[in-house]
C-alpha cells in the first residue's frame, strides 16, 4: 500500500478547511443575482430535457448544481407564462421556482451550491498537484494556500455561477495540453481533447483556449525544435503538424460538447426552439452567423450546435452592448480600460502584491546578472544581439511551461481590458491560479537549500554556512510574515467575503466608494437585511434591492418597494438601498451615458443608521 505523503495530507487539511468555510457561507447567504436563473435552468435542463432558459451559458455548471435538486419533491413552474410563453424568461422563472412555487428557497440555494463547493476543492487539488509536480512539496502547499485563502475564492467558490467553473476549465485544460506537447502519444491527445470539450461546457469565455493553444503550440516549436530559420520548409512543415493536432484536439472537443447539448434540447419543442433562436437574434449584430444558427435549429441533427453557437452570439451581442456600471464615482455604460488592473490592485490582499514585486524583483535581478555576463563576453553589436536572443530561447525552453502561463495571463488581461463588459474582477479570476503557481516557483527556487560549498576551505564553508543561513531564513521569514498577514486580511471580513477590499482601499467599509456590483452587492445580504428588520422590530421598510432574490418574500408585508425616480412617493422612514443601486444614482454620468443620474445624491447628507454587511445601507430619515 503506498504511503501517503506528508504534504497531502496538509492540502487535505487545507481542503477542508476551505470546504468548511464555504459551505457555511452557502447557508447563510442569499440566492445571489446570478444564481436564479442558473438554478431554474440547470433544473430544467437535468428534469426537463428542455434548454429554454439561460442559453447564453453553456449547461455543464448547471446541470451539476442543479443535480441534488432532481432528488427533492419540488414544484416547478411549468404552467407560468415564464415558461410557457416568453423568450428566454429566465429572470421570472427563477423567481416563480425559488419563492412562489411552495418550494424553500434557502434550502434550494444551499444544495444548488454543493455543486461549485466542490468544483472549487477540485480547482485546489489542480493548482497543488501541478505546483508540485513542478516545483516540489512546499511549493505546492504555498500554492495551495494562496488558493485557499484567497478572499475572491472565498466568496465566488460557493455561487451558482460560471466564474470558479470557468477558472477550473482553463487551468484543467491548460494542464492536459501542455502535457501533450510534452509527451506526444495518441493518449494525451485524447485526453487534452476530452479537456478541451468539458471546457467549452462551462463557460463560453473558454473559446480563448484556441487561440492560446496555437500560440502555445507555435512557441512550442520555435522554443523545443530550434529551427535554424523560422520560415523554412522543414519549420512550416512542423507548425502544420502540430495545427493538424490542434484541429483534432477541437474535433474531439465538439464530439464531447454533442451529447450534452443533445440531452438538454431533446424535450425542447422544435418550433419552440426555431421562434425563441430568431427571436434572441433578431437584431444580432452578425445576421450572417444569426441566420446560420437559425437555420441549424430546423435541423433535428444539428439543434444541439445550434443552441451552442447560439449562447455564443448571446455573450458577443451583451458583450457589445455593455453594462450600466459605477467605478470610483462615475456612472457609464461601456468599459474603462484601467478598470481591471485598479480592481485588482484594490481587491486582492496587499500581501500578495508585495509577493508579486519581490518575485518580479527577484526575475529581474537574476535576468539582469546572467545577461550582463554573457554579454560582456561578446565584442560586436551583432554578436551580443546573437548572444541575447540565444539566451531568450535557451530560458524559454527551459522555463516552457512559466512562459505558457505567462502568455495565458498575458492574454487574458489583455482582452479583458480591451472588452466592454466591467462588472468584477470575477472576469479576471481564470487568471490567478496561473499566478499562484508562477510565484510559488519563483519563491521555492529563491528560498532553496544551497549545496554548493564542496570545494571551498574551512573557514571560506564557515562563511558562507552563515551567511546562507541568515539570508535563507530571512527570506523563509519574509514569506512567512506576508501569508499571514494574507490569511488575516482575508479571514478579517469572512463570512462576508464578496465585500472584500484590501488596506489600500481602506477596508471594506470603503469598497463601495470604488465599485459595487459584483465586487461588493450581488443581492447576497437580503436574509441579514430581514434579521436586521425583525430584530429592531420595524414595521415597514422602503427598499431599492439590488438582486433577484424575493423581498416580498424574506419581508413580507412590511416590505416596500423604493422608487428613487417617483417624486410622488413618500421619503420619510426606514429606507434601504442596495450599494450598488445607490452608488449608480450618485455617481457621475460619463461617456455620454444616457440615463440621468444624482437621484440619491439627496442621501449624502444623511449617515446610514446601519450597513448590512457592507452591501445594503439602511437609513431612518424623520
Amino acid at each position: 500500500m503506498r504511503k501517503i505523503s506528508r504534504s497531502t495530507v496538509v492540502a487535505g487539511l487545507l481542503l477542508a478547511t476551505m470546504a468548511s468555510l464555504l459551505v457555511y457561507r452557502a447557508s447563510i447567504e442569499t440566492t445571489i443575482t446570478d444564481e436564479s436563473p442558473h438554478i431554474v435552468a440547470g433544473y430544467a435542463y437535468n428534469n426537463l430535457r428542455d434548454y429554454r432558459l439561460n442559453p447564453e451559458h453553456p449547461p455543464l455548471i448547471k446541470m451539476i448544481a442543479a443535480l441534488p435538486l432532481s432528488f427533492q419533491n419540488l414544484n416547478f413552474p411549468i404552467n407560468d407564462a415564464s415558461w410557457q410563453n416568453d423568450v428566454n424568461g429566465q429572470w421570472d422563472a427563477g423567481n416563480q421556482f425559488l419563492h412562489w412555487s411552495d418550494n424553500n428557497p434557502i434550502s434550494i440555494t444551499f444544495w444548488a451550491r454543493v455543486g461549485p463547493i466542490l468544483i472549487t476543492l477540485l480547482l485546489g487539488v489542480i493548482i497543488f498537484i501541478w505546483t508540485r509536480k513542478l516545483y516540489g512539496a512546499y511549493a505546492g502547499l504555498f500554492a495551495l494556500t494562496l488558493f485557499v485563502f484567497s478572499p475572491n475564492f472565498l466568496a465566488h467558490g460557493v455561487f451558482v455561477a460560471t466564474d470558479v467553473g470557468a477558472t477550473f476549465a482553463f487551468l484543467f485544460a491548460t494542464y492536459f495540453f501542455i502535457k501533450y506537447l510534452q509527451k506526444q502519444n495518441n493518449k494525451n491527445l485524447l485526453i487534452a481533447g476530452i479537456a478541451f470539450g468539458i471546457a467549452q461546457l462551462m463557460k463560453f469565455s473558454l473559446i480563448l483556449l484556441i487561440p492560446y493553444f496555437t500560440l502555445t503550440a507555435v512557441l512550442w516549436v520555435i522554443l523545443k525544435h530550434r529551427p535554424l530559420k523560422l520560415i523554412s520548409f522543414a519549420t512550416v512543415k512542423r507548425m502544420v503538424w502540430y495545427f493538424g493536432k490542434l484541429i483534432l484536439i477541437g474535433i474531439i472537443g465538439l464530439i464531447i460538447i454533442y451529447p450534452v447539448y443533445y440531452y438538454t434540447t431533446s424535450g425542447y419543442p422544435i418550433e419552440k426552439q426555431i421562434h425563441d433562436t430568431k427571436t434572441i437574434l433578431e437584431n444580432s449584430p452578425y445576421p450572417t452567423l444569426a441566420n446560420a444558427v437559425s437555420w441549424m435549429a430546423e435541423k433535428p441533427a444539428l439543434r444541439p450546435y445550434s443552441e451552442f453557437l447560439l449562447g455564443h452570439l448571446m455573450v458577443f451581442q451583451r458583450v457589445t452592448g455593455g453594462n450600466t456600471l459605477y467605478f470610483m464615482g462615475e456612472v457609464a455604460n461601456n468599459a474603462w480600460t484601467n478598470y481591471f488592473p485598479i480592481i485588482f490592485l484594490l481587491k486582492v490582499p496587499t500581501s500578495f502584491l508585495l509577493l508579486i514585486a519581490i518575485a518580479i524583483i527577484i526575475i529581474w535581478t537574476g535576468w539582469y546578472k546572467q545577461t550582463k555576463i554573457a554579454l560582456r563576453i561578446a565584442k560586436t553589436f551583432s554578436e551580443r544581439l546573437k548572444k541575447f536572443r540565444h539566451m531568450l530561447a535557451q530560458w524559454g525552453s527551459e522555463y516552457f511551461v512559466e512562459l505558457a502561463l505567462l502568455v495565458f495571463v498575458a492574454i487574458y488581461w489583455l482582452v479583458s481590458m480591451l472588452s466592454n463588459l466591467n462588472i468584477g474582477l470575477r472576469h479576471v479570476l481564470p487568471t490567478f491560479p496561473f499566478l499562484y503557481i508562477i510565484l510559488a516557483g519563483i519563491l521555492a527556487n529563491w528560498t532553496k537549500r544551497n549545496t554548493l560549498l564542496r570545494n571551498l576551505n574551512f573557514f571560506q564553508q564557515i562563511k558562507a554556512l552563515v551567511t546562507y543561513i541568515f539570508t535563507r531564513w530571512f527570506k523563509i521569514a519574509l514569506i512567512t510574515v506576508l501569508l499571514l498577514w494574507y490569511f488575516l486580511s482575508s479571514l478579517s471580513i469572512y463570512p462576508h467575503s464578496l465585500a472584500y477590499f484590501n488596506e489600500l482601499a481602506g477596508g471594506p467599509r470603503n469598497g463601495y466608494k470604488y465599485a459595487v456590483d459584483s465586487n461588493l452587492d450581488w443581492g447576497q445580504d437580503l436574509r441579514a437585511l430581514a434579521v436586521f428588520v425583525k430584530k429592531n422590530n420595524i414595521q415597514n421598510i422602503k427598499l431599492d434591492y439590488f438582486g433577484t432574490a424575493s423581498p416580498q418574500y424574506y419581508l413580507q408585508d412590511k416590505y416596500e418597494p423604493f422608487n428613487p425616480l417617483d417624486t410622488s412617493q413618500d421619503k420619510t422612514g426606514w429606507i434601504a438601498v442596495s450599494a450598488t443601486n445607490l452608488q449608480n444614482g450618485r455617481g457621475k454620468p460619463v461617456r455620454n451615458f444616457p440615463n440621468a443620474t444624482g437621484y440619491y445624491s439627496w442621501l449624502n447628507k444623511y449617515d446610514p443608521i446601519a450597513v448590512i454587511n457592507y452591501s445594503i445601507f439602511v437609513y431612518h430619515i424623520e
